[in-house]
């Protein structure tokens, strides 16, 4: 997924948008969420999904209930949601991290914050302003589900490495509560599966 501010990221994803939009659709959200799954929250609500993508979480999250707001940065990926999903009630909204400057002047708190293989497109200082900038967008009972990617990144989506500790410790630092860390998860995608990629889950709570 994407959800960056680095403009090379986001032509990479765009010059492969028609393949990964049909790899990002091919995985079931149940299954991508499995690890994390008890922690989203039990009543429909707002919530945030940075770096949608295509939607197909966002359409998940949309289809239970909730109302949704999905920022995505790529353009593609922004039709092919609205296209593919335009059946649920999503907001589509262009904006990227860590500044998120077009969603801060909305004004809006979420319920719920997800954010799936976004941080690592982000440098380290990035990733830090990132995660405040997103826990600034949460409500009161507000949670946010972070997965966070390991390994090899593609030459055209080139990645930073994420310190999962350091993000604790700030996400602690700013009054948060750890639901859930789970380390080193394999990839859902075969490829990336096979290439090594594996993912930290972080959930972080208000309550």
């Amino acid at each position: 997924m994407s959800g960056l501010r680095g403009r090379p990221v986001r032509c990479g994803y765009a010059a492969e948008a028609e393949a990964l939009i049909a790899a990002f659709e091919a995985l079931d959200s149940a299954d991508v969420l499995a690890p994390v799954i008890d922690d989203l929250p039990e009543n429909p609500g707002l919530c945030l999904d940075l770096g949608a993508g295509s939607g197909r979480d966002a359409a998940w999250l949309a289809a239970r209930g909730h109302r949704v707001w999905a920022v995505e940065p790529v353009a593609a990926f922004r039709a092919a949601g609205r296209q593919r999903h335009r059946g649920h009630p999503i907001t589509w909204v262009d904006d990227r991290l860590p500044n998120l400057t077009r969603l801060r002047g909305v004004g809006l708190r979420f319920d719920l914050i997800l954010t799936i293989g976004v941080f690592h497109h982000l440098s380290p200082q990035a990733q830090q302003e990132g995660l405040t900038t997103a826990l600034a967008r949460l409500s009161p009972q507000g949670r946010m589900i972070l997965s966070l990617r390991h390994g090899p990144a593609p030459a055209a989506r080139p990645g930073h490495p994420v310190d999962t500790d350091a993000l604790v410790a700030s996400a602690t630092a700013q009054g948060m509560r750890i639901r859930r860390l789970i380390r080193g998860a394999p990839s859902i995608q075969p490829g990336n599966r096979a290439a090594g990629v594996r993912r930290d889950w972080l959930c972080l709570s208000r309550e």
